[in-house]
């Protein structure tokens, strides 16, 4: 029988994991709780699976994790008449005990400004009792998803969720076990992955081909943006998947990402094995070498430019954020094409501003004969 993941302290690709949920959940306060406009009454955080609160050295888990980060924001709550409410479900009922018990002694010594609940359900269960609060009008989720296995976020799950309005959820994925047990129906009836693709796909890359999976259930009547994050622990590959309806939590996500992995933004090992060391000179163009994604990105965002497929900043945002990039990878390439004589120098917003149909666009204008 495996370990409990909180039988033993976090491991590095947990903490991992757990550093890249705090990154994001600090950039994701101010947009819902320090904005100038609040357009949601209501605000929820939803941890499904969120186990006994820390491992068993103290090391914090999302729900503490969620709590010691919301307490910059007390201010807010009352000025904005901002209703925040936590749910926090754990199944196993050692865990739910000592969850609770943590729960109620932060709440013995602060007065928080905003409710939290605690449940003891099983995850069907916690998700279609919540599901009603989740589709209330002005209302503003964030929803948590670390499952140990694969069974619990199936097709009919995901769709509920990506259906609902300003939700932006992150769910951790078991991608090896999908790998090793494509075949089975067992593992089927949740993911339905060909044994082809998985065969023609290298191991470390497994958690990208779960991402594509995810991607084909996406509802063709509206935009969504989805962004992986591979993790190794040990001998398996397992992995984060963002998703949002809005390009700005992408990039909020994107962000953590690449603070996480600052060469690709992609996963905390070297998941396209090419050993590049900082500050290291490619041989033949004297150059500091970087990973081949970045050069491909950068490529074909300069010819996509040149051959007129992109005409706006708009256009420069949208293809970064979903090629996995930030909008300061566009700024390189479009700094190095004006110096270079291809295009006009120009007030570019690169930001999720852009989106906004009242934000004007600006056009990029190539300059004749420069080839």
């Amino acid at each position: 029988m495996s370990k409990d993941l909180h039988d033993l302290p976090f491991d590095e690709g947990t903490k991992a994991k757990l550093k890249i949920f705090s990154d994001y959940i600090k950039s994701w306060l101010p947009v819902f709780l320090a904005s100038k406009i609040t357009s949601w009454e209501n605000i929820n955080i939803f941890d499904f699976f969120a186990g006994p609160g820390a491992d068993v050295t103290g090391y914090n888990g999302t729900p503490i994790i969620i709590i010691n980060e919301l307490s910059s924001y007390f201010k807010y709550f009352e000025k904005k008449r901002i209703n925040l409410h936590l749910y926090f479900n754990e199944f196993n009922q050692n865990k739910f005990s000592l969850l609770n018990k943590k729960i109620e002694q932060l709440e013995s010594n602060n007065k928080f400004p905003y409710k939290i609940s605690i449940d003891n359900l099983d995850f069907k269960e916690a998700f279609e009792k919540h599901y009603t609060a989740m589709k209330l009008d002005n209302t503003a989720n964030l929803i948590l998803l670390d499952q140990s296995g694969i069974k619990h976020i199936t097709p009919e799950i995901f769709q509920q969720i990506v259906n609902l309005k300003t939700t932006d959820f992150l769910f951790f994925i078991s991608s090896s076990t999908i790998r090793r047990f494509s075949e089975l129906d067992t593992i089927k009836q949740y993911i339905d992955v060909s044994k082809e693709k998985v065969e023609a796909t290298e191991y470390f890359k497994t958690h990208q081909l779960i991402l594509e999976y995810y991607q084909s259930l996406l509802p063709s009547s509206r935009s969504y943006y989805l962004a992986p994050f591979s993790i190794k622990k040990g001998a398996n590959i397992y992995g984060l998947i963002f998703g949002s309806g809005h390009v700005l939590g992408i990039e909020k996500f994107l962000s953590a990402c690449w603070k996480a992995d600052p060469d690709r933004g992609e996963a905390n090992f070297d998941i396209d094995k090419e050993n590049i060391l900082p500050n290291q000179l490619s041989l033949f163009t004297g150059k500091v070498q970087q990973p081949k994604k970045v050069d491909v990105f950068e490529n074909e965002l300069r010819n996509r430019i040149l051959d007129k497929r992109i005409v706006t900043d708009e256009n420069i945002y949208l293809f970064t954020i979903t090629m996995g990039f930030l909008p300061k990878h566009a700024r390189k390439v479009l700094k190095f094409m004006i110096k270079d004589g291809k295009i006009k120098k120009k007030n570019f917003l690169l930001g999720s501003d852009i989106v906004k149909a009242s934000t004007p666009k600006i056009k990029l204008e190539l300059i004749e004969n420069g080839n």
